[in-house]
């Protein structure tokens, strides 16, 4: 199977740019292009004339509510096939081998730009990152002065947060949760989608600004908050940067409630080791594009690694954080 979509004239084409690769989308919305181009802007830098991705969105006219966007999409594969179901709101057909993806996405999802973007391109992005030779890093991403710093770690340790906190220390948001590392020449490039981010009931004590926000229900059924945090915070956002350094965030329960934070370096291996636990496995017919992704991956684990393990509130780790990073990196 292989999906196809020449021919129809009702659609006007968009150009996209995913981290360096140029891709095209073609739509009958102008919302759904507005909000495809600040997701994927264009930066200059992907080849003129070689599309390497082609996307077509369908608006669908829906007066239904998409309130429910955080439990969808429920998703369906086989081999480099894959569907991505929405239920009443639409689906998403991804041919990951020909890097082609067929759409259709109701309005009432559409008229929500966050729901949009979290639950509909931040999918796209993932999807297609793979077969683009790109890497998908479980690890929040702040940036000054150009220089991109990883904040690796499992779900659950505190890489939104410690994210947010930096980037209210000056820093430069680009992702908390999911960065996207693939090859401009021959140096690395992070890439970070503007979608929502997630932060537990208890994060109103150190973020006031949530308290006038009433948290929804996650997709693992935990009460959390969804927010653009870029807007609610009133937060630089950083589209793509070069990595500098990956800092792994290890919470340590024997010593909560500690303000120090106990940072140490870390080598190539183990750095790699803890990054490749968390990067998904490909399809046996996408092996060539995984070898090419975890070569990215050998490469970013060559640059200046920290282990940082805290028990205190953000606040105080951020701060130790802010001036090793100012020190080593961004001087």
């Amino acid at each position: 199977m292989t999906i196809r979509f020449d021919g129809d004239e009702t659609l006007f084409p968009v150009a996209l740019e995913f981290n360096g690769s140029a891709c095209l989308l073609r739509t009958n919305s102008r919302r759904v292009a507005e909000l495809a181009t600040a997701f994927f802007p264009l930066r200059g830098e992907s080849r003129e004339g070689r599309v390497r991705a082609h996307l077509v969105l369908f608006a669908e006219e829906s007066g239904r509510s998409a309130s429910a966007s955080g439990r969808f999409p429920v998703f369906r594969g086989r081999r480099e096939y894959v569907h991505a179901d929405y239920g009443r709101y639409g689906s998403i057909w991804f041919d990951l081998r020909a890097r082609e993806i067929l759409g259709s996405i109701a309005s009432a999802v559409i008229a929500d730009a966050l729901v949009f973007r979290s639950a509909v391109l931040a999918v796209i992005a993932g999807m297609l990152a793979p077969a683009l030779e790109i890497v998908a890093i479980h690890a929040g991403c702040v940036v000054r002065g150009g220089k991109a710093v990883l904040l690796a770690a499992p779900s659950g340790m505190g890489k939104s947060t410690m994210a947010l906190t930096l980037a209210r220390r000056g820093w430069e948001l680009l992702s908390d949760d999911w960065t996207f590392v693939g090859e401009k020449g021959r140096a690395l490039r992070a890439w970070g989608m503007w979608s929502s981010m997630k932060l537990l009931p208890d994060a109103t004590r150190f973020f006031p600004e949530l308290a006038a926000i009433s948290p929804g229900v996650a997709l693992n059924g935990e009460s959390a908050f969804e927010v653009d945090a870029w807007e609610t915070f009133h937060l630089e956002r950083a589209v793509d940067a070069d990595p500098a350094a990956i800092v792994h965030l290890l919470r340590n329960e024997e010593h909560l409630g500690e303000s120090r934070c106990r940072i140490a370096k870390s080598n190539a291996d183990e750095t790699y080791g803890a990054l490749v636990r968390e990067i998904e496995e490909q399809p046996p017919e996408m092996t060539g594009e995984d070898e090419a992704r975890r070569g990215i991956m050998r490469r970013l684990c060559r640059l200046p690694s920290f282990e940082a393990r805290f028990g205190g509130a953000p606040a105080a780790v951020a701060e130790e954080l802010d001036a090793l990073l100012a020190e080593k990196i961004c001087a």
